[in-house]
């Protein structure tokens, strides 16, 4: 066999390289579909009045604060990014409609799309008129989005640290898992009793004990009520509250296709 086919190469041509590869696309639309658009910019204008509304939350901070003057730097800061979000707001807006339809100007659109409920002070600062008083603003449904999240992670770490060999702050963490119960309120009130059933005996145990440990009826309990806590926050298929209705029914309108023709 000749040499040049047993002798390694010289020189690797077309080595490939993490920089060389190919970012693949595969389940990308090649066309895109009716309602995208408006989908994307319907995200931008959401984006733009979160922002906006949490700026203007600080403007009102800082002006009432007993150091008010000592600020003003970051009134001037505050204020040049109020402005910012304004612009890309009404910019967005502008391009919200298809082409071919009328344009709208910011206040109608606001009021259409249900937006003055989900950011009041927003829709203040835009001057618009008639703006629905209540509590389903955008705060709130993130306020209650808080409140599950804290729900579905205290009953996760109960389960995992059921698992453990020492139980010593169990009382304290249902201690907590209840609060969060009281403070959602609602649907998941049924599940303060079954934590009270229970809490005192654990109480006991944790406080009598330097390495304490649950026994397996009530590790059995604790498994099966976090469980059941989980499963109602996050697959029971409850309506939206009255907190999140307003967010859903805008994200429903600019995720909605519009009819073929």
């Amino acid at each position: 066999m000749s040499k040049l086919k047993t002798t390694p190469p010289l020189v690797k041509l077309n080595t490939a390289t993490a920089a060389q590869e190919v970012e693949i696309y595969l389940h990308e639309p090649l066309i895109q579909k009716h309602g995208t658009r408006k989908k994307r910019i319907g995200l931008q204008i959401l984006n733009a009045l979160a922002r906006l509304e949490v700026l203007l939350n600080k403007e009102e901070a800082l002006a009432i604060s007993e150091n008010a003057v000592q600020h003003l730097a970051q009134q001037q800061y505050n204020k040049t990014e109020i402005d910012a979000a304004l612009n890309v707001l009404e910019t967005s807006l502008l391009q919200f409609e298809e082409d071919g339809i009328p344009k709208k100007d910011t206040q109608t659109y606001l009021s259409e799309l249900g937006l003055t409920v989900l950011f009041p002070r927003s829709a203040k600062r835009l001057v618009v008129n008639n703006i629905p008083s209540g509590k389903a603003d955008a705060l709130a449904h993130f306020n209650e989005m808080n409140v599950h999240n804290q729900l579905v992670s205290i009953s996760l770490q109960l389960q995992h640290d059921i698992k453990l060999q020492n139980h010593k702050y169990m009382a304290h963490q249902l201690a907590l898992l209840y609060q969060c119960l009281n403070q959602a309120g609602g649907h998941f009130l049924k599940y303060k009793s079954r934590v009270e059933l229970h809490f005192d005996s654990i109480k006991a145990l944790t406080s009598n004990s330097e390495v304490p440990k649950l026994n397996e009826e009530q590790k059995e309990w604790l498994s099966q009520v976090t469980a059941d806590i989980v499963t109602e926050t996050l697959f029971s298929g409850r309506p939206v509250t009255a907190m999140s209705q307003p967010l859903a029914a805008y994200l429903n309108e600019i995720s909605e296709v519009p009819p073929k023709n």
